[in-house]
């Protein structure tokens, strides 16, 4: 058993001649440990389906009859067999059985995290691709927080992100086979599709000050404390600056980041190289706020101008990762963080080099290179600077980049920066689609000129925008990402048109599908006019437009049909003397629960009928306020929760209830279950919740012209497009389901008296 203790990266032979690779290194094993004897089991016995080890490569080369299927079905040899043929190997993954789709992504999901260690070979990450490729629905995947999540890649499900806690988000279901690959915090590696992803979660950040303190303790220290050597100025001329960070603890804590292994490809990859990840720490954020105070460069910045105005280091930080060989960091501007609401304002970005090494140059600030930078290297200088990065000749370069905030309450505002930003947040996420990856450089250009605009660096050129054409259920629109025009002529309600700019800058889920990926979408060639734009619209008019579906009292209705489910009793529970059972009719009785066991029929009894009223109007009260819900794969509008007031389109939400009765209870019920715990969910509508600012429109003789700026800093954005209203339904076994009382609020005007029993 030697052998066994051998874990770091070492490759473990078992009877039948597969092999694992074991990435996840232990510290320490203690023989009679849960982890030695899972080892112990692995190698007598060969692996069943599990995440407390990976990833896991089995060769399978030598596999014969007695190789168990936890092995072969996750061996390369199996995978090359099923992408020899990409057709039939589909239809032989899609004809496994539960257990057996579980063991084969099992594999391809530790394949993946082999590659994403840089474990694998050309043929082996060849392999990967094409494994991937051929799996086109994931293995029982989970919806949380808007978004779906896999356990494995599959042929849309590929980008990588890490979520915090995901069993406590998904009680209900099974995470087993997630890989939890961060105890503190309790971080989850997950895979989604990229067209689920939109500017709200298209960064990951994670949080850390967990792991900063049980670092800290392991260290015996209550505290993080650092310091800064004095800073020096390369260049007279420039405001650049350069010092050293002291104190050990600190640098092996932040040399311990990169082992962590959270790195995923940034979103802009055309223009820089490297890897990276992002982690909020308000832990590191106030050590570092305390070395700048005390290390005497605020009296150098700006002459010492801006000393009193320093608020702190930024708790949000970028932890970069280059190999010898990767691309270079183009040049570029940084984007400034700003909070309106306490008028902060970064204006210098703070580099912490984890690593040391040397380039020609490694990093070029304006016109300052630096061509060798020493471990724990710190360089600051004013994000009104272009700067440019490449990798170091002799090894791994990694770095902290983050900023200092200032307070400015003189700042000026042009909403020139906050059309062409929100273009460039669109255009990002749209760019998933595109396949020449055409619209992230143009999102890139457009992030450039808008950090340059923040510093009064505007370009010379003017800006040009790219232009989208889309169509959904037969409505044409062009968008460039801030702006969207509606052909008016083929009858569009200038209300839908508002929906559809909201549904496709929020790209909200419709049905299970991101609603960009339900529609057409081709981008305009060439510079186009505004006057263009209607003739383009125009020229692609339908004689038909579907538009959508429209909320009426029969549409409430008809979602509001009453109990589903037939009764049935409960005959099989009874438990005394077949003679001894009471008579009751073939549909049962409606007294209560004591009195009419086993045969009790809920839509029978007053009490539960007036309870199941009760719900039934509150789901009543909230989907007449939702200003659309999401029925299958169909919108449907509440145009009186749409409401247009000058040149301004207002979707509104939480419209005011009305009271709801009181309800009385007869005292016959006893201690047996209450009324309202008879009415349970039956299903949930999509009704998503949009807290959004107004949208504003222009209407000419051609059509609408709308614009959504999400970027307005007197307004505050939120989207929950998971929200949905229950609708009530009976049950004969309360003890089995979810009461509807469960959702709902305790605010929620008259629902109290749902719990108010009053005995007569």
């Amino acid at each position: 058993m030697s052998r066994l203790m051998e874990l770091c990266s070492k490759e473990v032979c078992v009877p039948d001649g597969a092999s694992f690779i074991k990435m996840e290194p232990f510290q320490s094993m203690n023989p009679e440990s849960s982890a030695f004897s899972l080892l112990r089991s692995l190698y007598l016995r060969g692996l069943e389906p599990t995440a407390e080890l990976y990833p896991l490569i089995f060769d399978g080369q030598n596999m014969d009859s007695n190789t168990p299927e936890s092995v072969r079905l996750r061996s390369l040899a199996f995978f090359q067999d099923l992408v020899s043929n990409p057709t039939l190997g589909t239809m032989n993954i899609e004809a496994l059985r539960s257990k057996q789709k579980l063991i084969l992504a099992t594999g391809v999901r530790d394949l993946f995290i082999a590659d994403y260690h840089g474990l694998l070979g050309e043929h082996e990450r060849k392999l990967l691709k094409d494994i991937v490729g051929i799996i086109k629905v994931p293995l029982d995947p989970i919806y949380t927080n808007g978004i779906t999540l896999s356990f494995h890649p599959s042929a849309e499900f590929t980008c990588v992100k890490f979520v915090e806690d995901l069993d406590g988000k998904v009680q209900d279901r099974n995470v087993q086979p997630f890989i939890q690959c961060l105890s503190t915090p309790r971080l989850f590696a997950v895979f989604v599709k990229a067209s689920d992803l939109s500017y709200h979660n298209f960064e990951n950040i994670v949080h850390l000050d967990s792991w900063f303190e049980t670092s800290m303790a392991d260290h015996g220290q209550d505290g993080l404390e650092t310091s800064l050597s004095e800073s020096t100025q390369p260049s007279p001329e420039h405001e650049i600056y350069t010092c050293k960070l002291q104190d050990e603890t600190t640098g092996a804590l932040l040399n311990c980041l990169s082992s962590l292994d959270l790195y995923v490809p940034p979103l802009n990859k055309e223009t820089r190289g490297g890897d990276r990840f992002i982690f909020h720490s308000s832990i590191l954020s106030k050590a570092l706020t305390n070395a700048v105070r005390s290390s005497g460069m605020l009296n150098q910045i700006e002459n010492g101008s801006l000393g009193s105005s320093f608020e702190f280091v930024n708790y949000v930080f970028r932890y970069n990762r280059f190999a010898t060989g990767d691309s270079n960091f183009e040049s570029h501007l940084d984007t400034p963080y700003y909070d309106s609401a306490r008028s902060h304002v970064s204006k210098y970005t703070l580099l912490i080099y984890i690593t040391g090494g040397h380039n020609n140059p490694v990093l070029r600030v304006n016109d300052v290179s630096f061509n060798e930078v020493e471990e724990m290297s710190c360089v600051i200088f004013n994000q009104s600077y272009e700067h440019e990065g490449r990798p170091f000749l002799d090894g791994s370069k990694i770095f902290l980049r983050t900023e200092l905030i200032f307070k400015d309450t003189d700042l000026q505002h042009d909403p020139t920066i906050g059309r062409i930003f929100s273009e460039a947040c669109y255009m990002t996420s749209q760019s998933v689609f595109d396949q020449d990856r055409s619209l992230s450089l143009h999102a890139h250009k457009c992030f450039e000129r808008a950090n340059a605009l923040h510093w009064g660096l505007g370009k010379t050129d003017a800006h040009r925008s790219v232009y989208l054409w889309k169509q959904f259920q037969g409505m044409n629109f062009v968008t460039n990402g801030y702006s969207y025009w509606f052909d008016k002529n083929t009858g569009t309600d200038l209300r839908d048109c508002a929906v559809v700019t909201t549904l496709d800058y929020l790209n909200c889920k419709v049905g299970s599908r991101p609603f960009r990926s339900r529609c057409a979408s081709k981008k305009i060639e060439g510079k186009i006019s505004n006057d263009e734009i209607w003739t383009f619209l125009s020229s692609h008019r339908r004689t038909s437009v579907k538009g959508f579906k429209r909320l009426a009292e029969g549409t409430i209705d008809s979602l509001l049909n009453g109990p589903s489910k037939p009764f049935t009793g409960r005959l099989g529970e009874w438990d005394g003397e077949e003679d001894e059972l009471p008579e009751f009719e073939e549909d049962g009785h409606g007294c209560c629960p004591m009195h009419s066991f086993p045969m009790f029929n809920p839509s029978k009894s007053v009490e539960v009928m007036e309870c199941y009223e009760l719900c039934r109007s509150y789901s009543r009260q909230q989907l007449l306020s939702a200003p659309l819900l999401l029925l299958g794969n169909e919108v449907t509008i509440n145009h009186a929760n749409i409401k247009i007031f000058g040149d301004k389109i207002f979707i509104l939400r939480d419209s005011q209830q009305s009271p709801l009765p009181p309800i009385n209870f007869a005292a016959c019920w006893g201690d047996e279950p209450m009324p309202p715990e008879f009415v349970v969910v039956g299903s949930e509508i999509p009704a998503p919740d949009l807290l959004l600012p107004p949208i504003t429109f222009h209407k000419c003789e051609e059509g609408y012209q709308l614009s959504l700026d999400f970027f307005r800093n007197d307004w505050m954005v939120r989207v929950d497009d998971k929200r949905t209203v229950p609708v009530p339904d009976l049950t004969e076994k309360p003890e089995d389901e979810a009461p509807f009382s469960e959702k709902i609020p305790e605010t929620a005007d008259g629902m109290d008296k749902i719990f108010e029993y009053h005995f007569e």
